[in-house]
């Protein structure tokens, strides 16, 4: 059984949790000696691969996400609502997450000033993150780098 378990971990075909519990089960069942069960567990921690893991879920959701912010941007300048209207600056409201966050273009009112912002994805007020808006003032075109 050892050989075995010893096979799936070089071959790194395996997801961490899993391998650690079976390891555990066939040393319990006395399958394996405590040197043995020590080896496997080491060696499992040192082969293994994040893709085989939770974290790829991560960046899979990560990953939709920014399909859905491209979505949305793609929709609203289909409807024309990404084209350039100075009077078209809404009030700000904080975002409560990604579903309704401001993406580069959005206009809004901050404290009685206007705003463009640079970044898709913010969650945050032209005053808590700067760097993600540009203050407009009256007169002047800006170009949005995206």
């Amino acid at each position: 059984m050892y050989e075995i378990v010893k096979n799936v971990i070089i071959n790194k075909n395996y997801k961490l949790e899993d391998i650690l519990q079976k390891i555990d089960v066939i040393w319990l069942e006395s399958k394996i000696t405590d040197e043995q069960k020590a080896e496997l567990i080491t060696l499992a921690r040192e082969n293994a691969l994040a893709e085989n893991s939770y974290a790829s879920i991560e960046k899979r959701v990560e990953e939709v996400f920014t399909r859905l912010i491209e979505l949305d941007k793609a929709v609203r300048e289909l409807k024309g609502e990404g084209t350039e209207d100075t009077n078209e600056y809404k009030e700000y409201v904080q975002p409560t997450g990604s579903h309704d966050c401001y993406n580069t273009g959005d206009k809004v009112l901050y404290n009685n000033k206007k705003y463009i912002c640079k970044v898709d994805g913010c969650v945050w007020s032209p005053e808590a993150y700067p760097a993600a808006w540009e203050e407009i003032t009256e007169g002047k075109i800006t170009e949005v780098v995206e």
